[in-house]
């Protein structure tokens, strides 16, 4: 178990530095290591074929920052602890697919409203309603696969997907 943590940790804190590191690079980095990069967010070593988000993923990643520090975005990023593990569907003790949910386990819908929390994220592919990174290394290990984490949220993006155990 602590090895688990150790590891979950020991990839935070890379991932958060290669965004650091790409950020003083002005998006170079993230060409550099291209083959990671495409895995990493879109789940698929053919880096060629996603070329064209890495430059999306360089402002998404600056605007990302930007409203972190100058909106009060308590409410709708949660509080992410190094050694978390990575997650695929909300915390199942919280949190229950709502008995009205006419789509698979595995699909928002029509639903995009947590990809909008601090601007549009570069992974929704809106013509398709669909999350080009789901079920990636970013979606499990950061707050994508986890959503909702608080009832807050729940309630702040209208979810119809989830619903609270009370």
């Amino acid at each position: 178990m602590i090895f688990n943590r150790i590891r979950w940790s020991l990839f935070r804190v890379i991932s958060y530095s290669i965004v650091f590191i790409n950020i003083l690079t002005f998006g170079v980095f993230l060409y550099i290591i291209a083959p990671y990069t495409s895995y990493f967010f879109l789940n698929d070593l053919k880096f060629w074929k996603h070329l064209s988000y890495f430059h999306k993923i360089y402002f998404n990643s600056i605007s990302y920052l930007k409203s972190i520090v100058l909106k009060d975005s308590a409410l709708i990023i949660s509080h992410l602890p190094l050694s978390s593990p990575p997650m695929d569907s909300p915390n199942l003790k919280l949190f229950r697919v709502s008995k009205d949910w006419d789509y698979p386990d595995d699909s928002c819908g029509t639903c995009s409203d947590c990809c909008h929390f601090l601007g549009d994220c570069c992974f929704l592919d809106t013509s398709r309603n669909k999350c080009l990174c789901y079920g990636s290394l970013f979606w499990r290990y950061f707050n994508c696969g986890r959503f909702p984490t608080t009832k807050k949220q729940l309630d702040y993006y209208r979810c119809p997907k989830y619903e609270s155990i009370e």
